[in-house]
């Protein structure tokens, strides 16, 4: 349980006892390969899902593989499939360190999880699988964290949000032809992925966007949606997951895709989860496929057993980290039923059978990489507040057009409102209700325990560079409406889902770090499907920011982009319209990213009028407090590289995914590079760029001759 501290051998004989988990110990001398002879003739067994590793260590890795007979009468008679891998230090398998028996059980669906320790730090190492008289199609390549204290810059990449049905993942596979052809000191020590690495929806692709390939029925999945006019996202035959055989069925046909594949085999992964893995907008156990959802911890502990079969992780036999324990666990089975959540505690978290069926599995936790990186993983949706955004309160705030920020703000303090005195009504415009947090505590992203464990990490972390694993965005996206004459409407949240819906919490994290003078810190994230770079107000309701922090923000790798969706919802709109879209002499372009980072002033005027002087006469510097730069019409990935002295970061933006882009990959149609200086606690950081490679998003194309807008 979180908190409790095991030594590694208690936490290897705990792993070992897993169903489809091993522990093998390489040689501390490289051997010729003693593989005997195959107990099954070629063809009899195939491995479908590729290989994978993960969470590598100064001394260990994850490895991990699924294997299939094509006859059953191949495999054990209980159904089991015996394998062997091999660890090797060259490409020709002529060094082996590890040459180890293994089982893939039926009970975990033939999948392998090895944990491989005694290897050599910052080393790349190969590994295969075999069975009977077959081997993996490919070997994997996997390689180790240098030592703690080791001075060598790192360079990584961050992706999320991998819609099968939605497009292709080129991208991917770009990453990698790229990654193969660079330079060794130029090549990406590991993949960060910051969730969404399934969607639990089959058929959640927009009507006017072209399916590109089917997962296929679920095996018990819901009934098939049959449309009504309300969800123009969700295709007619459309499922959600239910049941472990319909998460398990998700993962292995994503895992089918060849891009995909070759990613996971080059690069050791570093994974969390978003909302996807289990249901839309998750929080705790909570299934909210519509309206507010209803009780689902069934479905819960078969989404965490899935993700454990299915993407390896170093969990329980993670280390200590600067002295502190770490909480994450292996999936532990449970017994679990669907009822009411009814009591929670001062954390928020719902007790009973939530409780019990979060408690399956831990995934938030540390990784070092030498003395340049602390990556501190953290977990945004297990333990959250319910979200303030209900039926309700919609309701009252009906004819907003985004979430109010002073609602939300609201509702998100609880009984700590107005220094503990919450008021007893809400208003928004001429309706007014009960306040329905009024006894509530504050909201929280994170939960009690995982809170106070960040806090902690941050706090001891003393490498060059912290980077949060943040599947939530906690830039900010607003729109100032308030600016706007005569319209009596407030400034508005775009999306309450993420960091956003839970505005006190990131003030109190944000002012910790700031207090505590913690510098260095970069938060990573996902979710919105676009890329955005900015710096991270303590207060961005403040009149002068205090940012201890900066973010950037991932776009998908596959799924509709951010603007896609603003320009569907907006198309019957014509004010609205305007500020998402501007049709000049290059052709349509999203006006939205100018709209969020300027105002919605700027974004409407822009449709009248080309004159830069007016547009800065409008311009609102503080639209979205901290936010410098959005391209929302994107799909890729981030390319992160940390060493002493700055950071940088590049947004690799690929362009239109639903074409498979085949064995080349995608084409790259702009990159936007960022720099971040070292700062210490206490400083202010400063974010330099954007500098462009290709052609810039509008609004910053239209300045391409000039100097780009101010960062």
């Amino acid at each position: 349980m979180p908190g409790v501290s095991f030594s590694r051998r208690d936490f290897l004989k705990l792993f070992g006892a897993t169903a489809g988990c091993f522990v093998a110990t390489a040689a501390t001398t490289p051997f010729l390969p003693k593989l005997g002879a195959a107990y099954a003739a070629p063809g009899a067994f195939h491995f479908p899902q590729g290989l994978a590793s993960a969470d590598p260590q100064p001394d260990a890795v994850m490895l991990w593989t699924r294997v299939e007979a094509f006859d059953n009468g191949a495999a054990l008679p209980n159904g089991d499939v015996d394998l062997y891998v091999q660890v090797a230090t060259d490409m020709n398998f002529e060094k082996v360190v590890v040459e180890q028996s293994v089982r893939a059980s039926k009970a975990s669906d033939h999948t392998v999880r090895i944990f491989v320790q005694g290897l050599k730090p910052d080393t790349v190492y190969y590994y295969n699988f075999y069975a009977g008289g077959d081997r993996s199609p490919y070997p994997g390549r996997t390689r180790t964290a240098p030592l703690p204290g080791a001075k060598r810059k790192v360079r990584f990449a961050s992706v999320s949000c991998q819609s099968y049905e939605a497009g292709y993942y080129g991208a991917l596979r770009r990453l990698v032809n790229d990654d193969i052809a660079a330079a060794p000191d130029e090549q990406i020590d590991f993949v960060l992925h910051l969730g969404d690495f399934i969607y639990e929806r089959t058929g959640d692709v927009p009507e006017d966007r072209p399916v590109v390939r089917l997962v296929g029925p679920l095996p018990d999945g819901s009934e098939p949606w049959e449309p009504d006019g309300t969800r123009d996202w969700w295709r007619k035959g459309g499922q959600a997951a239910e049941t472990l055989a319909d998460y398990r069925h998700l993962y292995k046909t994503y895992l089918t895709d060849p891009d995909l594949q070759a990613a996971r085999a080059r690069f050791p992964f570093v994974c969390t989860w978003d909302d996807h893995e289990f249901t839309n907008n998750a929080w705790q156990s909570y299934g909210s496929y519509f309206g507010d959802g209803e009780p689902a911890q069934k479905r819960k502990l078969a989404a965490n057993r899935a993700w454990f079969e299915f993407v390896p992780a170093i969990l329980s036999q993670a280390p200590r980290f600067n002295g502190i324990a770490s909480p994450a666990h292996d999936f532990r089975n449970a017994r679990v039923d669907d009822t009411p959540m009814e009591t929670h505690d001062s954390d928020f978290l719902f007790e009973g059978e939530n409780a019990k069926a979060l408690s399956s599995l831990t995934i938030y936790r540390t990784l070092r990489w030498g003395a340049m990186l602390d990556l501190v993983v953290t977990d945004l949706r297990s333990y959250r507040s319910p979200p303030v955004m209900n039926e309700e309160t919609r309701a009252l705030i009906a004819g907003a057009p985004v979430p109010p920020v002073r609602v939300v703000k609201l509702l998100d303090a609880g009984r700590t409102a107005n220094d503990g005195n919450p008021p007893a009504t809400i208003a928004y415009g001429d309706r007014e209700i009960e306040n329905p947090r009024a006894a509530a505590p504050a909201g929280t992203h994170m939960g009690g325990p995982q809170k106070a464990w960040f806090k902690d990490v941050m706090k001891a972390s003393k490498a060059e560079w912290r980077i949060w694993t943040n599947s939530c965005p906690a830039l900010q996206m607003r729109l100032d409406f308030s600016q706007i004459p005569f319209a009596g409407l407030e400034d508005g949240y775009v999306g309450t889902d993420a960091w956003q819906g839970y505005p006190g919490e990131l003030s109190e994290l944000l002012s910790f770090l700031r207090d505590e003078k913690i510098g260095n810190v970069i938060s990573l994230s996902g979710d919105y499907h676009a890329f955005a770079a900015g710096r991270l107000p303590a207060d961005p309701d403040a009149e002068t920011l205090a940012c201890p922090a900066v973010e950037f923000l991932t776009a998908a790798i596959s799924s509709g982009s951010m603007y896609e969706g603003v320009d569907r919802r907006t198309r019957d709109n014509g004010f609205f319209r305007r500020a998402a879209t501007i049709e000049d002499e290059d052709g349509r372009q999203p006006n939205w990213n100018n709209t969020l980072v300027n105002g919605v002033r700027a974004g409407v005027l822009v449709n009248y009028s080309s004159s830069d002087y007016l547009l800065n006469l409008v311009r609102n510097d503080r639209a979205s407090p901290g936010l410098d730069y959005i391209d929302s019409d994107a799909h890729g990935y981030m390319l992160v590289t940390l060493d002493e002295g700055h950071a940088e970061v590049v947004q690799v933006n690929v362009g239109d995914v639903t074409a498979d882009a085949g064995p080349e990959g995608s084409s790259v149609i702009r990159k936007a590079r960022f720099t971040v200086k070292s700062w210490a606690g206490g400083e202010e950081p400063v974010l330099e760029g954007p500098d462009f490679e290709g052609t810039p998003p509008y609004p910053w194309k239209s300045r391409a001759k000039a100097d780009p807008p101010p960062v």
